[in-house]
């Protein structure tokens, strides 16, 4: 899956996007096409930060605030792994949302690794 397919899957076709940097100082901007924000991901990455996109589509605002967040279209849980996190491994953190979606008969999600965790999205 290329990032904009999970961009397309997970995103409403309404709004601007939101990409996140975490560097050496949090870098927050929205976008209107894929495009820019690929190049915007290209420019974080390049500059030593981690990229991230918000989850739900942006009003005019350029902030994730709840009132400026007008769409989504998927439910999705960010599964923190690693030393000092909830789950020593991504594999422990896989075995438990295996369990979970078993425990409360939902599907399985589309996941991707995030890193250093897991992102789970139910579309």
């Amino acid at each position: 899956m290329s990032t904009f397919d999970l961009l397309d899957a997970v995103l409403p076709s309404d709004g601007r996007y939101c990409v996140l940097g975490l560097g050496k100082y949090p870098d927050q901007t929205f976008w209107n096409t894929r495009e820019e924000v690929e190049a915007q991901t290209q420019k974080l990455v390049a500059n030593g930060f981690d990229a991230y996109f918000g989850c739900a589509k942006y009003g005019a605002a350029n902030n994730r605030t709840h009132g400026n967040a007008l769409h989504f279209r998927a439910l999705w849980i960010d599964i923190d792994c690693g030393l000092g996190k909830p789950y020593a491994t991504q594999q422990d953190g896989l075995d438990a949302l295996k369990e979970f979606c078993t425990t409360i008969h939902w599907p399985l999600p589309t996941v991707v690794n995030s890193g250093r965790g897991i992102h789970a999205y139910w579309i």
